[in-house]
């Protein structure tokens, strides 16, 4: 693998900046490439063993592998950066020279504060759920905001919501809040435009646990990718509910009646947002500008401005994975919990 610098009008950004030329020599045995271009399930690229150059940023956290003659996913063996993807173990990442990961994305600290485990059955769903919750240090009997969590697991195991909770905390940048993490278990069915979804949250999540732990009225919803869109439709769908939504890489594409997240030409958060729903929501929108989701994503954020929402987006060179979800989540929360807010 060789890396270049060339100056480079960049599209998607619509302004000038350093890029990299990437040249990657494919192994004899790779049939295709899949990358954070085009999400790493879906539409492989097929590869007729010469070298593919790319051109990407130089700030540019970029994942890609190959697929074998056996449908197998595999790592460069050019290229020793492995990436740090919890859902493929055979990955490899390329880091642009002037890559610089966010100082609270990988904490230093680690939560001590109060850590629960819960089951609850839901009759919306049918079957039991798993949830962790989590209480900042010197806070359990304060009453907090309550930041709701799709994705619950990998937010609190890969994403480590919990610590750098505690390092802004520490650095006194955000306000304290309580965290929900909500595990699914089939998230395409569950977060895709799912009404029985939402009821479980809104029916029974939300009163189960203002019993267990009351909060202070605030509540906040966070998720990424499909979680970013399950947590956008309980706030448009009851914004009376959540104060404040953080999606990051959110999948704001399909509709009710076209729930393809991934291929379908509709979007509608956006037509939503054009409607004026959920006004009194704050909205925070991060992305990757190397990913398939990344001009939705613009496209609701350009809603959200136009409409004059109360409102911050990010965007990075990154694509659809944790690493970039990490480096954002700081922000994310600086948004939702002001320090000077009470």
């Amino acid at each position: 693998m060789m890396l270049t610098r060339m100056p480079l009008v960049y599209a998607l950004c619509a302004s000038r900046l350093v890029a990299v030329k990437i040249v990657v020599n494919p192994p004899p045995w790779a049939k295709a490439i899949v990358s954070d271009l085009t999400d790493m399930d879906r539409a492989p690229q097929p590869l007729d063993g010469r070298p593919l150059a790319l051109t990407l940023p130089d700030d540019v956290y970029f994942e890609y592998a190959f697929i074998d003659r056996h449908g197998a996913m595999r790592a460069d063996p050019a290229n020793p950066e492995r990436a740090d993807n919890p859902w493929y173990p055979e990955v490899s990442a390329i880091k642009g020279p002037a890559y610089r990961p966010d100082p609270y994305a990988m904490p230093n600290r680690q939560a001590t504060g109060k850590a629960a485990r819960h089951r609850l059955t839901s009759r919306a769903l049918g079957q039991p759920r798993r949830i962790i919750t989590y209480t900042p240090v010197g806070c359990e009997t304060h009453k907090l905001p309550t930041l709701y969590v799709q994705d619950g697991l990998a937010y609190y195991r890969i994403g480590r919501l919990a610590d750098v909770l505690e390092a802004l905390l520490a650095s006194r940048l955000v306000r304290p809040a309580q965290l929900v993490f909500i595990e699914p278990v089939d998230r395409a069915a569950e977060y895709a435009y799912n009404p029985a979804y939402r009821r479980f949250m809104v029916d029974e999540l939300l009163p189960w646990l203002e019993r267990e732990l009351p909060g202070s009225g605030k509540r906040i919803a966070l998720g990424a990718s499909l979680g970013g869109l399950a947590s956008t439709a309980l706030a448009l769908e009851h914004p009376e509910l959540f104060q404040a939504v953080a999606t990051q890489s959110g999948a704001f594409l399909g509709a009710p009646n076209d729930p393809d997240y991934y291929r379908s030409e509709q979007s509608w958060v956006v037509e939503q947002l054009k409607q004026g729903r959920a006004q009194e929501v704050a909205w925070y929108i991060d992305s990757g500008t190397i990913e398939w989701l990344y001009p939705v994503n613009r496209r609701v954020a350009a809603a959200l401005q136009s409409g004059g929402y109360r409102y911050a987006s990010a965007e990075r060179h990154a694509g659809h994975n944790w690493v970039n979800w990490r480096n954002g989540l700081a922000a994310a929360l600086r948004f939702v919990l002001p320090p000077s807010q009470k």
